[in-house]
């Protein structure tokens, strides 16, 4: 499938300790992130690995399918909570409220996956940060765009002066796998909202 620049720059610049791309529903953030979190499961830090989502329904239907198909493997089970990828143990993890944080206590992890990230709770986030604790272990987050006052916003899209973090803003335009008048469609459908 043919690339988009910004998906090729967003795959070259994925270095950092945080690494999110930001952007309107189809603009091809999802399909550039899963590609880099593929990259770094074969060629990251030893360590185990964790996708989360806001329950496991989103995870498998946004992620877990399509990380998959891609890799060619046979996919794993609605109901799988861990599996093996690359000799690393990879968790699915749902967190659609603050109580979610007990389920990520006590791990230890070289690399996390998270879908939707401005719908996942600010505990549950500063829980998975101080999680990724194997050296050089990094973070991929997706979200669409939310307000100014949100917490992602506030305290690591704007403050990259305290983390080590990079920012991809994304439109349809960026999705070449895209019809014109789709993006035509879909541009009238919501202008103004994005």
């Amino acid at each position: 499938m043919p690339t988009s620049p910004k998906q090729d720059q967003s795959f070259c610049e994925a270095t950092h300790r945080f690494n999110i791309w930001v952007g309107a529903v189809r603009s091809g953030k999802t399909y550039s992130s899963i590609h880099k979190f593929i990259d770094f499961l074969r060629n990251g830090p030893p360590g185990d690995a964790m996708i989360i989502g806001v329950n496991r329904a989103t995870i498998h239907r946004n992620i877990v399918k399509k990380l998959y198909e891609i890799l060619g493997f046979p996919c794993p089970s609605i109901m799988c909570n861990v599996t093996k990828l690359y000799g690393r143990n990879l968790y699915f993890v749902g967190a659609p409220d603050v109580s979610a944080v007990t389920t990520i206590q006590g791990s230890t992890l070289a690399m996390a996956y998270v879908d939707e990230a401005t719908c996942i709770p600010e505990a549950f986030w500063k829980m998975l940060e101080t999680r990724l604790s194997v050296k050089a272990a990094q973070l991929f987050a997706t979200c669409n765009p939310e307000g100014p006052a949100h917490w992602l916003k506030k305290e690591y899209i704007d403050r990259k002066d305290v983390h080590d973090i990079i920012v991809w803003q994304f439109q349809l335009d960026d999705n070449p796998s895209l019809d014109e008048e789709y993006k035509k469609a879909v541009k009238a459908s919501f202008s103004g909202v994005f």
